[in-house]
């Protein structure tokens, strides 16, 4: 078949917004019942309007009625919305906030009622002997501002239908709990804890106590509290996980200055060590931005095994730790192609699950069992997120994500990922010597990464003739707690250098045409956006250096940030911009775009859900007012319905589409005309 001859950025594409949108399904959790061993797993799917659905792997059918939304809003963020003990299923349901029990087909509250939906539940734990006690972390927002939410540890008697409080001060409004855990005999108990201004990768701190049960009452209380790993702001600990009733693991980046990853831990009685007989210079875990997402579980029940994620390169890689001899090995094999490996759970000797997700195919519940003493593994594909309805996309149709190194000012290493325009229809352009103009894609957090996993809205571009470049930019995680730090004072400063400096590189000069590159992000990445067109400190601004730039529900005006997100950040910018906005005032105002508007001269696309509570609609609409007012290019699209990221079937297809029509519109029908 003759391939065909077209402009960069105007190929025609199989890849369709309707197509992205409408089979838009995503595996959020896998979890497993421990007595049992059956599987479960959480999908949220775009076409019922983003809801959470929980299957069972056994019958393939929904735990819950058909309208039971399986999320829960704790941290805003969510995750750890249900698990399964002894053939009961327990989860948060978004519509009405209280927490069920399924069994045998039958369903029930087991939290009072709420109609003011002041209570959130999530991260639950069962107790191994009272098995109708379980442990959860609870927000109370009965006093519903980001300055006054409380949060705790209660216990839920599924039973009786009632809260008790389990760990609660009186500094709740600063406080932040996460990842309960009983020992095997129910008899202590491990959390992670933080307050503010940290969040939990800076200075999450792990406590243990002794868990005494009252047979008189049926409740359960705490005595002999400890803090054992940790330290605030510090030193991060995170992931408690019980290997035996006196020993737990858990990740720690605890380390000398300049070598500090999050490795493996183990807390006995005696002492607390690094598993791993030297530093192992990879993270064995992401920062926790939602509750649940284990990278370890035993192998053995023992607990002198364990399967461990780490990270290199921005790719996640497999590993058998010996827990006794402080050994790794990795898992190769062919078989193995996955950039993402999330949510591990053990499901039974040697044998465990996880949610993965690949460069070339969708993602997947997946188990996996290790073989003899190499620990070959056979993987077998639980559930896909594949389509089961639109036709197949043609075969080579996808941009493989090339890993990047770039050398910046300073010497600096900065990571990124490169994606070529790619479509086996087409040949190349029919403009001679043309480069493909590019989209510059700027994840958010700002402590977070962006992966290599197949996503649909960068192969719709790259399927189109762009290229598309991700920046992990300085501050990002996975790469060791030193490159996060980088960060720190610098937000709005050196995330903007390394967007701008990546796109001036040889590397990318070659491939792209630097004069029709747009930059896009969302939430934090939106922020960096409406910097790099805006501040006074951007080197793009004074140049115009991006042709085209969206910001999805972007951060415009830090002031008002640090006074109406949501609890979980609310302090977040004390560190990433060095104080508060009573201690550092011009450094708010300086960095906030908003008060430089009159400088954007970059086409602007602002994209904006009006529930969003993370990033409110304000800041969207002060930035556009004040690009209007000064006779910028704007155009704006706020979405009922919507909050912090897009859930809907409809929202997805608009926003796509909107943000293709914004480039060609921007930079790329405008050059091709001359």
């Amino acid at each position: 078949m003759s391939r065909e001859y077209a402009p960069y950025g105007l190929w025609e594409s199989p890849i369709t917004a309707d197509a992205i949108a409408e089979d838009s399904v995503s595996m959020s959790d896998i979890f497993v019942d421990p007595v049992t061993k059956d599987i479960y797993y959480i999908e949220q799917r775009a076409s019922e309007g983003g809801r959470y659905v929980l299957l069972s792997n056994q019958t393939q059918n929904e735990v819950f009625a058909k309208d039971f939304n399986v999320r829960t809003r704790v941290h805003e963020y969510g995750g750890a919305a249900a698990i399964a003990y002894n053939g009961t299923v327990y989860s948060s349901n978004f519509a009405d906030f209280l927490v069920y029990a399924a069994k045998d087909g039958k369903i029930k509250p087991i939290t009072p009622e709420d109609p003011k939906k002041i209570y959130r539940y999530a991260d639950f734990s069962v107790h191994p002997v009272h098995t109708d006690l379980l442990v959860a972390v609870l927000e109370d927002h009965t006093h519903d501002t980001p300055q006054t939410v409380r949060s705790s540890l209660c216990v839920i008697n599924s039973a009786a239908t009632t809260v008790t409080s389990l760990v609660c001060t009186e500094n709740a409004q600063r406080e932040f709990y996460a990842a309960p855990t009983f020992s095997p005999s129910g008899d202590r108990l491990a959390w992670q804890f933080w307050e503010h201004p940290d969040m939990p990768w800076e200075g999450g701190r792990l406590y243990v106590a002794d868990v005494h049960y009252n047979p008189n009452t049926h409740t359960l209380s705490l005595s002999n509290t400890k803090m054992v790993a940790g330290s605030a702001s510090t030193i991060s600990a995170c992931y408690p996980l019980w290997a035996s009733n006196d020993k737990l693991l858990f990740t720690s980046d605890e380390g000398e200055e300049g070598n500090r990853f999050a490795n493996l831990w183990e807390c006995t009685q005696a002492c607390t060590k690094p598993v791993l007989s030297s530093v192992v210079q990879q993270d064995f875990c992401m920062p926790p931005w939602t509750l649940g997402n284990y990278p370890f579980a035993f192998l053995d029940d023992s607990g002198t095994k364990a399967i461990c994620v780490a990270w290199r390169g921005g790719r996640s890689v497999l590993y058998v730790v010996d827990i006794t001899t402080g050994s790794y090995k990795e898992i190769k094999d062919e078989s193995f192609d996955f950039v993402v490996v999330e949510h591990v759970r053990r499901v039974s000797d040697y044998t465990f699950v996880f949610t993965g997700l690949r460069s070339n195919a969708p993602g997947a519940a997946m188990l996996c069992t290790l073989i003899g003493p190499s620990f070959m593994p056979d993987f077998q594909v639980l559930r896909s997120t594949a389509s089961t309805s639109a036709a197949p996309f043609p075969e080579g149709i996808i941009s493989l994500p090339i890993p990047l190194e770039l050398k910046l000012a300073g010497d600096n290493i900065v990571y990124a990922v490169y994606y070529a325009p790619n479509n086996p229809a087409y040949a190349g352009s029919s403009i001679p010597n043309e480069k493909p103009p590019c989209v510059l894609g700027v994840h958010g957090g700002p402590t977070g990464l962006e992966t290599q996993n197949l996503n649909w809205l960068k192969q719709y571009f790259t399927s189109r003739g762009y290229a598309w470049l991700d920046i992990n930019y300085s501050g990002s995680s996975c790469y060791g707690r030193t490159y996060v730090e980088r960060l720190k004072g610098n937000w709005g400063i050196i995330d903007v250098s390394d967007c701008i400096e990546a796109v001036q590189s040889p590397e990318l000069r070659s491939l792209i045409d630097t004069k029709r590159t747009a930059i896009r992000g969302g939430s934090s990445g939106g922020y960096t956006v409406l910097a790099s067109i805006s501040l006074a400190s951007s080197a793009a601004s004074k140049t115009k250096f991006f042709a085209s730039a969206t910001s999805n529900f972007g951060i415009s005006n830090l002031e008002l940030l640090a006074d109406d997100t949501h609890k979980f950040e609310l302090m977040y910018m004390t560190k990433l911009l060095g104080g508060t906005k009573e201690e550092i005032p011009h450094v708010y105002h300086d960095r906030s775009p908003v008060y430089f508007s009159a400088r954007i001269e970059t086409p602007l696309l602002v994209l904006q859900g009006n529930d969003d509570e993370v990033v409110p609609p304000a800041q969207s609409w002060t930035i556009i007012d004040g690009v209007i007012k000064n006779k910028g290019h704007v155009e704006a699209h706020f979405f009922d319905g919507e909050q912090h990221g897009w859930r809907t079937s409809e929202t997805i297809k608009k926003a796509i589409e909107f943000e293709r029509e914004w480039y060609e519109k921007s930079m790329v029908r405008a050059s091709v005309s001359k």
